[in-house]
């Protein structure tokens, strides 16, 4: 489907990406049956001037009238006429005509685009500000009302998915309130709204962070607005960059250091995770924790920056954890035959996925603000297994000569039923994927099952599982149909030969529960 607009991208924020990138992996394989009209669509929304684009999408409109599409040629026109529009009161009249028709979840998903559009509208500097407050507040409004209607959920029968649909939303309006504010010319009510948004449980992502900077701003509060524009520039949000500069030279920074500095951003985690405190009576059972995740997966970020929040969090003897690269919505260059191996055990098809111990199944993610929530998800799912009887005790260290990690490994008795895996596992990988993250922690480079009654040794060539993952890369490029020609840009293929760790564990092979693992580094 197509690419959020600057004023959907606005309104969509984490969970609605989230959404979008769902839909995305979901039709990956209906691609093949693209309607006609689909390069055209696509076509006609990167048209930049506003009149331009309308006319191309009336034209759109008449030439499929039977379109497959025609939601979103419908949203592309108004979107366009909007825009167009002069005056406030033109863009309600506008907006309530799509919303009367509007039924199930877009009716709420309606009305916070509706804002947006008022919001980020070219003109909006030049409307009256209480108008523009009360429009944005009636909305709100009518979204709640619509969140209490049991019809907005008749296309959503899974309970959770509702559950989650309402969380979100019942809190979607905060942020808009406070630009709405910002409009009128009233920090202070703006700052109101912000603090009531975080203190329901919203999360602190790119949007709140920019706006919390325009509020700072208002205020006179350089230090604050550059925390919050610095923040929202890590995700490469607007002119965040720019704003956060200009205030860091402005406090005696220099020009050419502040790439730095966003660089040390973006490194650390946005949120500080609970310390861990080791449970009383443990019997020696570590977890395994998995993440199937994307560097071109928006919503991954979360989940990959909540599992960061794990690593801090916890010694590797207690929690060992692996990240699988795979080529979901795009191509990876960090996957390799390890990764899809261990995927279509899972038989995992979208990011970010989460398996805790092998059983324990967990996707959805969401962008940098959501990572907070994530870690509490993944903590309340790995703390209660701490106190479990480990089935099988193991034990593990690696040493590393050349290209050569030797690997020796203990068990305490071969369980019948369960297979013992080795993994090889890199500490941190620097590429930057669209989803804006530079740093992947702990990424499966190689796997080994080894035979219980065999010597407890195993061994890894580096140069031999480079190639592999190499000529995997090679014939992904080949194979790979929804890009025409597609060549990688960028192979990620080489193994560090610093910072590798050994994980060995143990999985049941019919239920696949985790017994037991351990961590060791290459030494």
């Amino acid at each position: 489907m197509r690419t959020p607009s600057r004023e959907a991208r606005w309104a969509l924020g984490p969970a609605l990406l989230m959404i979008f990138c769902l839909a995305v992996m979901a039709g990956a394989q209906a691609q093949r049956q693209r309607p006609a009209e689909y390069d055209e669509v696509v076509a006609g929304s990167r048209i930049e001037d506003a009149a331009a684009r309308l006319k191309e999408f009336e034209r759109i409109r008449v030439a499929y009238p039977n379109s497959q599409m025609a939601a979103t040629i419908d949203m592309f026109i108004l979107d366009a006429k909007v825009e167009l529009s002069d005056s406030l009161d033109r863009i309600l009249v506008l907006q309530q005509d799509s919303l009367d028709k509007s039924r199930g979840p877009s009716r709420v998903s309606g009305f916070l685009q509706a804002a947006a559009r008022i919001l980020e509208h070219p003109q909006v500097g030049s409307f009256e500000g209480a108008a523009v407050v009360a429009a944005v507040i009636g909305y709100r409004d009518a979204a709640t009302e619509a969140l209490n209607d049991p019809a907005t959920y008749a296309e959503l029968p899974d309970p959770e998915q509702q559950r989650s649909f309402k969380s979100y939303y019942g809190n979607a309006f905060g942020v808009p309130v406070a630009r709405a504010h910002l409009a009128a010319g009233d920090a202070p009510k703006a700052q109101a709204a912000l603090e009531a948004f975080r203190k329901e449980g919203g999360a602190p992502d790119a949007r709140y962070s920019y706006t919390q900077g325009e509020v700072h701003v208002a205020m006179g509060k350089d230090k604050e607005a550059y925390e919050a524009f610095l923040a929202a520039a890590v995700e490469n949000y607007s002119d965040a960059a720019e704003r956060a500069k200009d205030l860091f030279i402005k406090s005696g920074g220099k020009a050419e250091a502040f790439a730095a500095v966003l660089e040390a951003k973006a490194k650390e985690l946005p949120f500080h995770p609970e310390p861990f405190k080791a449970p009383s009576g443990w019997k020696g059972k570590a977890v395994l924790a998995e993440l199937f995740t994307g560097s071109e997966c928006p919503p991954c970020v979360g989940a990959d920056l909540g599992f960061d929040g794990l690593i801090e969090s916890y010694p590797a003897q207690y929690l060992a954890i692996l990240q699988y690269h795979l080529p979901i919505p795009a191509p990876d260059p960090m996957m390799n035959p390890a990764t899809k191996l261990r995927a279509d055990y899972y038989g995992v098809n979208s990011t970010p996925t989460v398996f805790i111990d092998g059983t324990n199944k967990m996707v959805g993610g969401g962008g940098r603000g959501m990572a907070e929530g994530k870690f509490k998800q993944y903590k309340a799912a790995v703390d209660p297994l701490f106190a479990a009887v480990p089935e099988a005790v193991l034990k593990v260290r690696a040493s590393k000569a050349g290209d050569q990690v030797e690997v020796a490994y203990e068990f305490d008795r071969a369980v019948p039923g369960a297979d013992y895996h080795v993994v090889l596992v890199q500490d941190e990988e620097d590429y930057k994927g669209s989803n804006g993250l530079q740093f992947h922690k702990l990424v499966v480079r190689d796997i080994v099952t080894v035979d219980p009654a065999a010597p407890k040794r195993a061994a890894f060539d580096l140069a031999a599982s480079e190639r592999a993952a190499d000529a995997y890369l090679t014939e992904f490029e080949k194979t790979y149909t929804r890009r025409p020609d597609f060549k990688w840009a960028a192979r990620r293929s080489k193994i560090a030969r610093d910072g590798l760790k050994v994980v060995f564990f143990a999985q049941d092979r019919e239920s696949k529960r985790v017994l037991n693992a351990a961590v060791a580094d290459v030494k």
